[in-house]
């Protein structure tokens, strides 16, 4: 019939249009289809700070057998004989360091001689005779590829295990090196399975279709999507051999997540997940590792441990019914639990600290980096990764412990900043709870009233505009009133009250930092005057607009956690002030160097207030606002100042050695108020943090010259005499320190000797 005969060649001739369709779509591809090289693989890279080797080191404090892991050192089981192995003995430490070509190191064997477990003295094994400075090299963190974060390390097939490729292959796609990039039984098996199911339960793909799809085409599943996928797939058989395309895909494929960095191929997942090599995974994890092909969420082992478990037991099997490992070794290796290692690197990752490099580095080279670029950072990587598990856990306990803090529109958050108040170097930074969830970075964007946290900056002005006026100067045995008063604003009449509405009646200024009373702050602030404390805050590194009120004494003007930290660092530091700085250099892929920090230190107040405000600040960790980080262990000397905003809104502290500064802020993104203190909230994840860090044998605030130290009556300021209950110790600036004896009590014979002869 006429109709049937239409058909038909109706049906032809759709058949020949949509093969030459296909045909010329196929020829398309064919001239624009290309492999991706490994030269095509080159990431802007990301690496912390060189670690350097000292004498009088605790090689367990610092976590140096960690260190070398993460740079991928090797134990040995004798002498060290090539570059990355290390040996300990009781006695000493010997490591082969690699080559550091960007810093023309050359492998060099050394060793660090030890007195149980501190360094005494590190010599080159090369010639024996000391050598110093020595540094590990810096340990990568992150690699950033276009829009994803991502470190991606390329090898050749060659150099890829064989039991890897087994296991890939096993699982994805046996029958890879017959087919010509699409499998007609693997095809009909899957078809033939949905159909039993009523649903899509299995797919067909080849490893070559899943590598067309991964780089060419969207993830969305359509036919026409399918279509195209299974051509790209023919095209790549026909232009590349096989084990080009197997290369490829063992370094494309796609692999789950770190934290914020995108796992790609079978190296990076081995690091990742185990923290090893590829060469020295076991078959257990190497097919862990091929089953997180199928669903890399699904399957990741951080994720559901039983799913991946029962997953990986699926390609082991298929191991052993291929002939690719033994009964015994199945059998082992199914009967292994599924260990991972993420925590150390997912956490060292550092995302909040890899947005604020990007954003530092493009602003010194004033120009957009190239790919394969290489920023060295301040990072150091194990406090980094310590920063965010004290405040994820820090975060947890609060919650734990009030549970009113649990909200379902929002968590609670928290930031962590750590600088090297020498040089203002950024050494961790964690700028929320969770990266994914939300990249705003609170120890950079968020301003914040710090509340009492300002008070230091007050007194600090008050006795550098004081010095000069002898026995009228502002010192920490000054007298002040904290009773009732009442300040004229424009805002109207303030009277200023104490967090918990009681007044102390006269006090010494150090008394009144020690305790955070809001009343002597204020009187001081009036005393020396608004202006004048904008000015200091503003050279001590705080950028923020601050009000030109009495108010800006207690905190009241919005900062930033790290231009505080900051600020707390050049009182650590004697006056000397170093702008925070997350970079020391770029280079250029070749080498070549673009950019290196030239640290910029200015003398912004006298060494002598510096150590006089830290000496005020030991006495709020030791017996003030901040005891209870003596009772919450922390045995190290150390300064710093808790800070509690109006209405409990914002929880602070901020604490420093002579070597290292941590800031702390808890909160809300929306301002709710808390309802804890900064000793309550912040305090305790400070303490842990500084517990953990701060070597046992951290060294005391050095006084300087011109700071001068005399046993007071705290009830009067005046020099104590025997008669006096009470004697405590304080320092003055040379010049300013109390000349009177304490008229309350008396002197007795041995002071009246004293002040005759001037003999104190």
């Amino acid at each position: 019939m006429r109709w049937i005969t239409r058909g038909i060649t109706l049906l032809a001739w759709s058949g020949i249009a949509a093969c030459l369709g296909l045909g010329l779509y196929g020829f398309y591809l064919s001239t624009s289809l290309s492999l991706p090289k490994s030269e095509d693989h080159r990431p802007l890279l990301i690496y912390g700070a060189p670690f350097l080797l000292k004498p009088d080191q605790n090689i367990d404090e610092v976590r140096l057998l960690e260190r070398l892991h993460r740079l991928g050192y090797r134990p040995a089981s004798s002498e060290v004989l090539a570059p990355g192995e290390y040996r300990v003995t009781e006695q000493t430490l010997d490591i082969y360091l690699h080559d550091q070509p960007d810093v023309h190191a050359r492998a060099l064997p050394i060793r660090l001689t030890l007195d149980g477990r501190r360094v005494v003295e590190i010599l080159s094994l090369v010639d024996g005779g000391p050598i110093f400075p020595v540094s590990l090299e810096p340990q990568l963190i992150s690699g950033v590829r276009g829009e994803s974060r991502q470190v991606r390390e390329w090898l050749p097939l060659a150099s890829i295990p064989k039991p890897v490729i087994d296991a890939v292959l096993a699982v994805e796609d046996h029958r890879f090196y017959s087919h010509p990039g699409i499998d007609p039984v693997a095809v009909g098996r899957a078809v033939w399975a949905n159909l039993v199911q009523g649903e899509v339960v299995q797919g067909g793909s080849t490893i070559t279709q899943q590598l067309a799809k991964n780089l060419f085409y969207t993830p969305q599943r359509t036919v026409v999507r399918k279509i195209k996928e299974s051509i790209a797939a023919l095209v790549l058989e026909a232009k590349y051999r096989k084990e080009e395309i197997l290369e490829s895909y063992l370094n494309e494929i796609y692999l789950g997540q770190a934290g914020s960095v995108a796992i790609y191929g079978v190296a990076e997942a081995a690091h990742r997940y185990f923290g090893k090599s590829i060469h020295d995974l076991s078959i257990e994890e190497t097919a862990l590792i091929a089953g997180m092909i199928k669903g890399p969420n699904t399957y990741s082992p951080v994720r559901d441990p039983q799913l991946a478990k029962q997953r990986r037991d699926v390609v082991l099997r298929r191991l052993r019914d291929a002939g690719r490992i033994t009964e015994e070794q199945w059998r082992a290796a199914v009967n292994a639990p599924v260990r991972v290692s993420p925590p150390q690197d997912s956490l060292a990752d550092a995302p909040y600290f890899v947005d604020y490099v990007l954003r530092q580095s493009e602003e010194a080279v004033d120009a957009s980096l190239p790919d394969g670029t290489k920023i060295y950072t301040t990072l150091d990587p194990i406090l980094q990764q310590i920063a965010g598990e004290v405040l994820q856990n820090g975060l947890a306990r609060l919650e734990e412990t009030y549970p009113k803090l649990r909200r379902a529109d929002q968590p609670l958050q928290g930031a962590l900043v750590v600088l090297d108040p020498k040089t203002g170097g950024i050494l961790a930074m964690v700028g929320g709870r969770d990266y994914r969830s939300s990249q705003f970075n609170r120890a950079v964007q968020a301003k914040r009233q710090p509340g009492s946290l300002f008070k230091p900056l007050v007194y600090l002005a008050a006795f550098e505009a004081t010095r000069d006026a002898g026995s009228s100067a502002v010192t920490p045995a000054s007298l002040i009133l904290d009773a009732p008063v009442t300040f004229e604003s424009p805002a109207g009449p303030w009277s200023p009250q104490n967090y918990d509405r009681r007044f102390r009646g006269t006090v010494t200024i150090r008394a009144a930092l020690e305790q955070s009373l809001n009343v002597p702050a204020v009187r001081v602030a009036q005393t020396v005057g608004a202006k004048r404390i904008i000015r200091l805050a503003h050279e001590l590194g705080i950028k923020s607009l601050l009000d030109d009120n009495l108010s800006l004494a207690l905190g009241s003007s919005a900062v930033s956690l790290l231009e505080i930290t900051a600020a707390f660092g050049v009182l650590a530091h004697n006056g000397l002030a170093a702008a925070p700085s997350a970079i020391r250099s770029v280079a250029a892929p070749n080498g070549d160097p673009l950019w290196h920090a030239l640290p910029e230190r200015r003398q912004v107040v006298s060494p002598q207030a510096a150590h006089v405000v830290t000496s005020l600040l030991k006495g709020v960790i030791d017996h003030g606002t901040a005891a209870k980080a003596r009772a919450l262990g922390l045995k190290s000397v150390a300064a710093g100042k808790t800070g509690t905003t109006d209405g409990y809104r914002d929880a602070w502290f901020v604490g420093y050695t002579p070597e290292i500064v941590i800031g702390v802020w808890i909160g809300f993104d929306d301002e709710q108020p808390l309802g804890l203190s900064g000793a309550q909230a912040a305090l305790p994840i400070w303490t842990e943090f500084a517990r953990r860090v701060i070597p046992s044998n951290s060294p005391d605030f050095i006084a300087p010259s011109g700071v001068v130290s005399r046993e007071i009556d705290p009830q009067t300021g005046q020099l104590a005499t025997s008669k006096c209950p009470e004697r405590t110790p304080e320092v003055f600036i040379e010049g300013t320190e109390p000349t009177v004896y304490c008229e309350v009590h008396g002197e007795g014979f041995w002071d009246r000797i004293k002040r005759t002869f001037s003999f104190f």
